[in-house]
């Protein structure tokens, strides 16, 4: 498993911060303020974005729990907020209603970073899948031209091994020829030797029976 860079830890908390901030946003977008629809969709727009980036970082699967936990904990937390600081919200309903209503304004925009996680990895994906018909779509020329290199580059190194061979036969050769040289140079001595001894031999024996004579 990669090891995950503490700076890509930066995205969840990004993101943690941009989901419990979106609760301060009117909850009537549409009849209260003129600005607050623009203002909530360019909240989507970064939380799209925070999830396409954190895919480089903590890629599909460890992304898809990091901004899970992270939605949760921003839902918990805002609820929290809600609750302590009720009077500074628009409180139009029960409690349990705008608690509901605020949770599911965080979850959307938490799924909006799911929705830039999984949109990042789709075109990872189809990158990749190009990048591989590029590579199995070889043309047939390029395929022959490929073979016979290996053919080519077989063969140098058959005969590499070839000349390899012959050249220690031939030391071999040489060196059995050599040593039947010293063996023959022996034998030579030695007869040498034996023949010297025996004339010797001979020649003392002469002189004794003279002698004895």
């Amino acid at each position: 498993m990669n090891e995950i860079k503490k700076i890509f830890f930066a995205y969840p908390i990004f993101l943690t911060f941009l989901l419990v901030i979106s609760s301060f946003l009117s909850a009537n977008l549409f009849v209260n303020s003129e600005y607050t629809f623009a203002v909530w969709f360019i909240l989507m727009l970064v939380s799209f974005a925070t999830g396409w980036l954190m895919n480089s970082g903590f890629m599909w699967n460890n992304g898809i729990k990091v901004i899970l936990i992270t939605t949760l904990i921003s839902v918990v937390i805002t609820l929290m907020i809600v609750a302590l600081f009720r009077n500074n919200f628009d409180m139009n309903s029960s409690l349990v209603g705008n608690l509901v209503l605020y949770s599911l304004r965080v979850l959307v925009l938490g799924l909006s970073a799911v929705f830039g996680l999984s949109f990042s990895e789709n075109m990872k994906n189809v990158v990749q899948k190009n990048d591989t018909e590029l590579d199995t779509d070889i043309p047939e020329a390029s395929i022959s031209d490929k073979a016979e290199y290996y053919i080519n580059e077989a063969k140098l190194k058959a005969d590499k091994l070839l000349f390899e061979a012959e050249k220690e036969a031939h030391q071999i050769r040489d060196r059995k020829t050599q040593i039947e040289m010293q063996l023959r140079e022996l034998i030579h001595t030695e007869r040498e030797v034996i023949r010297k001894y025996e004339s010797e031999e001979n020649s003392v024996t002469t002189s004794l029976e003279s002698s004895s004579e």
